[in-house]
């Protein structure tokens, strides 16, 4: 009679578990993914250009409007990514375009509200501590207190951070499934309590990949990018780049678009040149995120499988 057991994942873990986070890797596919990424980000960076030129003449005020436009667009196609790439990593059937950018909206006030209900605890943690440190500078008494105290601190103000950073991560793919804020925060708090060294080796994973993909793509743009630059000096005019660069100098410069040489007409192009290596770095970013996206969706759900999650959630009801 064989007293071996049946292998059972321990702790959101399986033999295949970390093999299983390669596929990641396509999200790189997602076209729908790509395109609400890479739309709402141009269009915000289009939206900040404008008022950041309207902010030169009617204050700070457009500026920062600018600012609130950028990112309410970019976090709307992060979020709007992550969804198609939350019903890829599950294996069913995708949303449209269109709806996906209105759930992505939809998910900001969600993703302020997590980020303010972690900033809320991680206070508490710090301080809960600062009042034991100011315990400890009782006389005699204090310093022999502080040679247990310093080390705890120290391992207690290290877990929160880690455990804190890890929650603001995966309960973004909560969101991104569906679940209620609280629902959301009390899931993150349950991993990071019962599976944290777990999440975190997978998450390494998904991280080295992002690593070698951001390599891969980056590193194709910088090669082309050289000899690019050397051939828009060549043909567009002027003996170097310090040509381009110069027309930032001035902004009577930039509105010379008559003018002969490199000083003139080479302005519209420097501002082509801008707006569309915005939209190239755009797009390598973007399929940057995608891989990491789908990877932690891929981590969230792993590690969520057999998760009980109902008692965090009614505590902090």
């Amino acid at each position: 009679m064989s007293n071996s057991a049946p292998s059972t994942p321990i702790g959101g873990l399986s033999p295949d578990a970390f093999s299983s986070m390669f596929q990641a890797i396509g999200g790189l596919r997602n076209r729908r993914a790509l395109i609400a990424m890479v739309g709402c980000m141009f269009a915000g960076v289009l939206v900040f250009g404008l008022f950041s030129f309207m902010a030169a003449r009617l204050g700070f005020f457009m500026g920062f409007l600018g600012g609130l436009c950028l990112f309410i667009a970019s976090a709307t196609g992060v979020n709007a990514a992550g969804v198609l790439l939350m019903e890829q990593a599950k294996g069913v059937p995708s949303r449209s375009l269109g709806e996906a950018i209105v759930y992505g909206l939809m998910c900001i006030p969600k993703f302020i509200l997590l980020g303010l209900a972690l900033f809320a605890v991680s206070l508490v943690v710090f301080v809960a501590i600062a009042i034991v440190y100011v315990i400890c500078k009782i006389p005699v008494l204090g310093p022999v207190l502080f040679v247990i105290v310093f080390p705890v601190s120290v391992v207690v103000a290290g877990l929160t951070l880690c455990g804190l950073f890890l929650c603001m991560f995966l309960a973004l793919p909560a969101i991104w499934e569906g679940a209620t804020i609280t629902r959301a925060i009390a899931q993150a708090l349950a991993i990071a309590r019962s599976r944290l060294i777990e999440s975190m080796l997978l998450m390494a994973v998904v991280w080295a990949l992002s690593l070698v993909v951001g390599i891969i793509v980056f590193g194709v743009l910088f090669t082309g990018l050289m000899p690019m630059l050397g051939m828009t000096a060549s043909i567009l005019g002027g003996d170097s780049m310090g040509g381009m660069l110069g027309l930032m100098r001035s902004r009577g410069e930039f509105g010379d678009m008559g003018g002969g040489g490199f000083g003139g007409s080479g302005a519209g192009h420097f501002i082509a040149a801008g707006i569309g290596g915005g939209l190239l770095w755009a797009l390598a970013g973007s399929l940057l995120s995608l891989v990491h996206l789908l990877g932690l969706n891929l981590v969230y759900l792993r590690v969520t499988e057999g998760l009980g999650s109902g008692a965090a959630e009614a505590a902090l009801k």
